[in-house]
């Protein structure tokens, strides 16, 4: 009878370590399965993280191609407002005999001109939304910080040189000039400027000192355009890297 309870309870106990292979097995493969599943889970938000900062670093690069296409513009621009204060400026000091037509359209050259405008939409959207931490590149966030820092120089300068014109420039010549015949005579030779009132123009100090604030900040302008083209560049070139790491 003993013998037949021993062997009972032999069967018993490595029936019992059988069940407790296979649970532990059995638990083993679950918690297996979940890790799986929480890295893959890991993996694909990772991944969508990522296109999401590709996307954006795409957008940048838009704006970025934008800007240095009208910051070239600008800097040509300011370069002709230069030339043409150098004409006026002769007038002034009477190197050269005066061209009523030429006075004119040099005046209207500098005066008529138009701030820059950044295009940022998508740094604005990246700050908006919170998102910009997902640029991983920190060479791109310095770039790009950097660069709003320099349109906001860029920004007061353009404000002091548009109080300059407004002080200097656009009062004596309104007060001066018919404004209608001096627009006219650009496109139609038949129209001039009132000899007599050119000339009040030229004996006007105020007007001179004008265009010299003028050409001082066309000058400024340049150089700090011209600046903002090469931190352009280099921050092109970085996000083009970084885009290139997936590939």
């Amino acid at each position: 009878m003993m013998k037949f309870f021993k062997s009972a309870r032999y069967q018993l106990m490595d029936k019992n370590r059988k069940y407790i292979r296979y649970a532990i097995g059995e638990t083993f493969l679950v918690v297996i399965g979940i890790l799986i599943a929480v890295q893959i889970n890991n993996w694909n938000e990772d991944r969508t993280i990522r296109n999401l900062e590709k996307t954006y670093l795409e957008n940048i690069k838009l704006d970025l191609n934008l800007n240095r296409t009208s910051l070239e513009a600008f800097v040509i621009d300011r370069e002709n407002s230069i030339k043409s204060t150098d004409s006026i400026l002769d007038y002034f000091n009477k190197r050269k005999e005066l061209d009523v037509v030429a006075f004119n359209r040099h005046s209207l050259n500098i005066m008529v001109w138009l701030p820059f405008e950044q295009h940022d939409n998508t740094y604005q959207e990246l700050l908006n939304s919170g998102n910009f931490s997902i640029l991983t590149n920190k060479d791109v966030q310095d770039h790009l910080q950097n660069m709003q820092s320099k349109f906001k120089k860029v920004a007061f300068i353009e404000n002091e040189m548009q109080q300059d014109f407004e002080s200097y420039l656009y009062d004596p010549f309104f007060t001066t000039v018919d404004l209608e015949t001096s627009l006219k005579s650009l496109n139609e030779t038949s129209v001039k400027l009132d000899v007599n009132q050119v000339n009040a123009l030229l004996n006007n100090q105020t007007y001179k000192n004008g265009f010299i604030l003028s050409a001082f900040n066309s000058s400024t302008l340049t150089k700090e355009y011209s600046e903002m083209i090469k931190t352009t560049d280099a921050l092109i070139v970085i996000i083009d890297k970084e885009l290139q790491k997936d590939e």
